[in-house]
């Protein structure tokens, strides 16, 4: 065997581009997912049964940009430990632990949107506020929990099975629960999307919001599609490359070369999800985008600095802040009364 292959690593070039796309896509999670929790806290009419589980992917997105992003530049790349190193194991702790997170906390959000859709009136009973706590609670005590399986097993044969199975768990179980859900919801919403436009719904005694809120559910489905498809894109590569590495575990060199050289990139793919996912939610929620132009105003309005705006405030710039103020109550009003007809109907 070539010995010379087991000591090889990633350029300085290749870690130095790795190391600044870690770092912009960390500070892009952290920023964006912040502003959506920051929403989410300021604004009641968001604080659904179906956006706290957003809010949890957030939160799990958000440290991912804010911790898992610079510990990733710190270890991976400035120090390069070898396998059997403590900071080599911490930073597999840390892997599984923010892929567990990530990508159970989106199956909660398909789940929820797919139960919302298929039992619209079944919905309220289903999917309680206590209900979504729980599961919410238990897919971070699993996620916290699930990594420390890494420090059972210490055979090099039953490492090899242990990635294999965590892949499973954590990667090709969720896909496939939220390509299903996504795959049920689009059916859904064009069944309903047939019945309202022949017509079908009139008896519906809120007959004149049908329309409104089959579009609402369409905008939700493209979104929850793009979220999928980012998902697959940047969660994929690292099915390919566990499954290739579990199938040639015995040929040294190229194990040496996966973990080594190929997946840092595929670390750095996946890590970027979290930096697409809150972009995402914003500028397609209408809610969320309204809510931060209207919070964007008032703060405008509340902490205009300017000492010649102070002094020599007209009162068409106070009528201007009293009408953000007004159109903010009114949107919150218009947005509770919609989303609860959302709930309603899924």
């Amino acid at each position: 065997m070539n010995i010379s292959c087991l000591n090889e690593r990633l350029s300085i070039a290749a870690s130095s581009i790795l190391s600044l796309w870690l770092f912009l896509s960390g500070l892009a999670a952290a920023i964006g997912n912040a502003v959506v929790l920051w929403l989410f806290y300021k604004n009641k009419s968001l604080r659904t049964i179906s956006n706290r589980f957003l809010a949890s992917l957030c939160v799990a997105d958000f440290l991912v940009g804010l911790v898992i992003d610079p510990v990733w530049i710190t270890i991976r790349f400035a120090t390069q430990p070898q396998r059997a190193h403590i900071l080599k194991q911490v930073i597999n702790l840390l892997w599984i632990h923010s892929t567990a997170a990530t990508v159970f906390n989106l199956c909660c959000v398909s789940v929820d949107r797919f139960i919302a859709i298929r039992f619209p009136f079944r919905y309220q009973n289903i999917i309680t506020k206590q209900r979504c706590y729980a599961v919410i609670i238990m897919v971070w005590l699993i996620s916290l929990f699930l990594p420390f399986s890494r420090t059972l097993v210490g055979n090099r044969t039953n490492v090899e099975s242990l990635w294999f199975s965590l892949t499973l768990i954590t990667l090709v179980l969720p896909i496939t629960v939220v390509t299903l859900c996504y795959f049920s919801i689009f059916k859904a919403a064009r069944r309903q999307a047939s019945t309202i436009k022949s017509g079908g719904n009139h008896q519906n005694s809120n007959e004149k919001n049908a329309p409104a809120c089959a579009m609402q559910n369409y905008k939700a489905i493209k979104t929850i599609g793009i979220v999928l498809g980012v998902f697959i894109v940047s969660w994929m590569p690292s099915i390919v490359v566990s499954v290739v590495d579990y199938v040639t575990a015995s040929d040294k060199c190229v194990d040496h070369k996966l973990a080594y050289v190929v997946w840092p990139w595929i670390e750095a793919i996946a890590f970027t999800s979290s930096t697409i996912n809150p972009w995402i939610y914003c500028f397609r929620n209408g809610e969320f985008r309204n809510s931060l132009r209207l919070n964007c105003h008032r703060c405008s309005c509340l902490y205009s600095r300017d000492p010649v705006d102070l002094s020599l405030k007209s009162d068409t710039s106070k009528i201007s802040c009293a009408r953000v103020h007004a159109s903010q109550e009114l949107y919150a009003r218009q947005s509770s009364d919609t989303l609860m007809y959302l709930v309603s109907i899924g």
